[in-house]
């Protein structure tokens, strides 16, 4: 429910349960609102004296947007809590534990500790690696075609399935895009559900800045944040034009042949507070992102059809690999059904293991 709300924070929920009965549930439902321990401490009521606190996260233990949340679970009366995992945060890790433990507070931890890991692999890398956790989105025939060879698109995948892309931009912070999907397809790059309750800032790699101020983009600018990345070569008078339609354009260093700097790029957005980036986009943007092994999820949607022919474009471009050797299987994945397509969820990088690594010194009570 909170996907796509909390900008940098993780997905946290909390339970309160007092002689083996739920009390109250709660979630950290958006970025700078109460955290999920507070929620549900609050729902509970007068019956938390003596009451068990179940966390997927360790508590907070400083100020920030929100109070510390162990200070407030001291307060209530909180006789044990058990924690999911330890915030990977080197600022935080063990902290909140420690100061309930000396609260006299039971604290066991470790408990569903996969799951819960699983649950913050965004916020996870975020804090590893400082850079978002970037999510591939592509649509194929069944023969691996994004496209005739006569570059038509419209549609490989059936309405359930663009529904569902609808709601997957709702839940990143961003969904980024090149210039040549823009210019081939003028998209608006938004959640267009009905349910629509976030819409991600727009970003367009564009290293000429290109976008036409006329575009659905540029038009939208006003009331969906749209990111223009250009290199130093850009046209000032097409930069101007686009500022001037509420876009805002940001210069990152070109590697060569018009192309930005990935990592500069997604280094850019998390310092914009952008934990979660979802990319739509062309074959050889695609390509780039997976030859710098950029890529930690993917969500890809076969349709039970077959375009065929030599020079209809597949879904990446790029180098690739040499040899079989070089080729990885998925760290793990999903297959299901949306509608008459197949989906596939697939994660590339698995950061889970590090907050299990993490959790771990401090299971020694559970």
């Amino acid at each position: 429910k909170a996907k796509g709300f909390t900008k940098t924070n993780p997905l946290v929920g909390a339970a309160v349960v007092n002689g083996g009965r739920l009390l109250s549930v709660g979630i950290h439902e958006k970025f700078g609102f109460a955290h999920a321990e507070v929620n549900a401490l609050e729902k509970a009521g007068s019956n938390t004296f003596g009451a068990d606190l179940f966390v997927t996260l360790e508590p907070c233990s400083s100020f920030g947007k929100t109070p510390p949340c162990v200070d407030k679970i001291v307060k209530c009366g909180i006789k044990r809590v058990f924690i999911g995992v330890v915030d990977v945060n080197p600022k935080h890790a063990g902290v909140g534990i420690n100061k309930l433990r000396e609260a006299g507070i039971e604290v066991n931890v470790g408990i569903g500790l996969n799951d819960c890991a699983m649950l913050a692999e965004d916020f996870i890398k975020s804090q590893t690696y400082k850079t978002p956790y970037v999510t591939l989105k592509i649509a194929v025939s069944a023969d691996g075609k994004t496209a005739t060879y006569g570059k038509d698109s419209k549609w490989i995948t059936n309405e359930t399935s663009r529904k569902l892309v609808h709601k997957m931009r709702g839940r990143a912070d961003a969904v980024l895009t090149g210039i040549g999907t823009v210019l081939a397809d003028d998209p608006m790059l938004n959640d267009r559900t009905n349910s629509a309750g976030h819409q991600p800032t727009r970003v367009v790699l564009d290293s000429l800045c290109r976008t036409p101020y006329t575009s659905a983009l540029a038009k939208s600018a006003k009331d969906i944040p749209l990111i223009l990345l250009v290199c130093e070569e850009a046209p000032k008078e097409n930069i101007v034009k686009l500022i001037d339609v509420g876009a805002e354009v940001i210069t990152i260093p070109s590697v060569g042949n018009g192309l930005l700097d990935l990592n500069v790029s997604l280094k850019t957005l998390y310092d914009k507070q952008m934990m979660n980036i979802f990319v739509e986009t062309g074959a050889t943007l695609a390509g780039s992102f997976y030859d710098l092994d950029l890529i930690d999820r993917l969500e890809e949607f076969i349709a039970p059809k077959i375009i065929g022919g030599r020079n209809a474009p597949g879904a990446f471009g790029g180098n690739g690999k040499k040899s079989m050797k070089e080729v990885e299987d998925f760290c793990s994945y999903k297959i299901k059904k949306s509608g008459t397509d197949i989906l596939i969820s697939a994660k590339l990088k698995d950061y889970a293991n590090i907050a299990v690594d993490a959790t771990r010194p401090f299971m020694k009570d559970y």
